[in-house]
Order: structure tokens, then C-alpha cells, then sequence
């Protein structure tokens, strides 16, 4: 008779909802936090300033557009497998900094094939809302799309915000550095679509006008 310990685990198929999926991805990271909050890092992945470096550099007018002219696997290798590379460099000095007794979370090695944009935004706001009691933004965060979005999260959340040096990052100082970075991206003719619906969000808590 087989034992149910010597079925082969990786033949096995599951059909699961995103919640569920979600679920599991929470239970496994509350295996580490068990009840305590972690800090956050966040940093560029896959916008930020490098994309936009090279999408003025082969004058591109959009992610997308830069996207189509390098092809899948080097945008990939060029913008997000290095953006890892940093994000995770980062997670660890952050730890060591903070004197190596603080869980530090960074988003990089996480995936879940299947999922899309929206539902891993979806999954790091509520981990940020729920599991995250302060966040810290590697240098030239303002010019991500998923760095504005987290540090909205954190913002209307009450969660504590700082930069890269562990200076505090107050709401009003955030809002002039994404300014500032659309500004300048929109003036070498760079769509930022996604950087100017962060910007309004959190605009929306305070009484700004919005950029011109």
C-alpha cells in the first residue's frame, strides 16, 4: 500500500481563487512574523529610474513602448532582474542598519504566476496595511510606480515613512519629489500615466493643487 508521504508533490495540480492564493501567501509569511509587525522595503522593480533612463536613451515615449523595442527577455534582464538585485541589497543593509533585530520584507523574490499587476499592488497594500509598521524607500523611490503606490498605502494607513538615510519621509515631502520626478520625465516626453494617479491619491489627503 503507497503511503500518502510518497505521493510525488510535484505532479500535483491545484485550481485555488486569488483570495485563496493570497491566503496561503499571508499564512506562510505569518509563519516568520508570528504576531509582530515587520519593516518594509521598498524599492523599484519594475518602473523606476532606471526604465526611465533607458527609455530616454532609446527615446521612447512610454514602458510599453520601450518594452516592444528591446524585446520581453531584455527589457526583463535590464530593468527588473537588476531592480531585484538592488531591492534585495537593500532589504539587507536596511536589516543591518536597524541592528539585525528587525524582520525586514522586501518584495523581490516574491511571485505568483498568474497574478496581475493589479493583484500583486493588491496583496503588498494589505500586507503594508496589516503586517507593516514602518516603511523605508530606497533612493529615487518617486520615480516608481509601485514605490508611489506603497507609499500612498502607508500614508492613508498611518504607517511610518522614511527614506533611505532613515530620515523621516513626511506626506507633504513625498508629494514634492514625485512632482518634481514627473515633471521631469514629462518634459523629455515620457508617458507617466501611473506616477500622476499616485500623485492625485495622495493629493487627495491633503489640500494640493494638482502639478502643471
Amino acid at each position: 500500500m503507497t503511503s500518502e508521504y510518497e505521493v510525488d508533490v510535484r505532479s500535483r495540480r491545484y485550481d485555488r481563487l486569488h483570495s485563496e492564493e493570497v491566503a496561503i501567501a499571508f499564512s506562510a509569511l505569518d509563519c516568520a512574523l508570528n504576531g509582530e509587525k515587520g519593516i518594509y522595503a521598498s524599492s523599484e522593480l519594475t518602473t523606476g529610474r532606471r526604465a526611465y533612463d533607458l527609455a530616454r536613451e532609446h527615446r521612447a515615449g512610454s514602458m510599453q513602448e520601450l518594452r516592444e523595442m528591446l524585446g520581453d527577455e531584455p527589457h526583463r534582464a535590464l530593468i527588473f532582474d537588476r531592480n531585484c538585485d538592488e531591492a534585495s541589497a537593500f532589504a539587507r543593509r536596511l536589516r543591518e542598519e536597524l541592528g539585525g533585530a528587525e524582520m525586514v520584507i522586501t518584495p523581490a523574490p516574491f511571485t505568483a504566476p498568474g497574478w496581475s499587476q493589479a493583484e500583486y499592488l493588491h496583496f503588498w497594500e494589505t500586507l503594508i496595511r496589516t503586517r507593516v509598521k514602518a516603511v523605508y524607500f530606497n533612493q529615487a523611490w518617486q520615480y516608481s510606480n509601485g514605490c508611489t503606490f506603497e507609499f500612498a498605502v502607508a500614508c492613508e494607513a498611518g504607517v511610518a515613512c522614511f527614506d533611505a538615510s532613515h530620515q523621516p519621509l513626511p506626506l507633504e515631502r513625498g508629494i514634492e519629489l514625485v512632482e518634481n520626478a514627473i515633471r521631469e520625465l514629462e518634459s523629455v516626453s515620457v508617458e507617466v500615466p501611473r506616477l500622476r494617479l499616485n500623485l492625485e491619491r495622495l493629493q487627495a489627503t491633503v489640500d494640493y493643487a494638482p502639478v502643471t
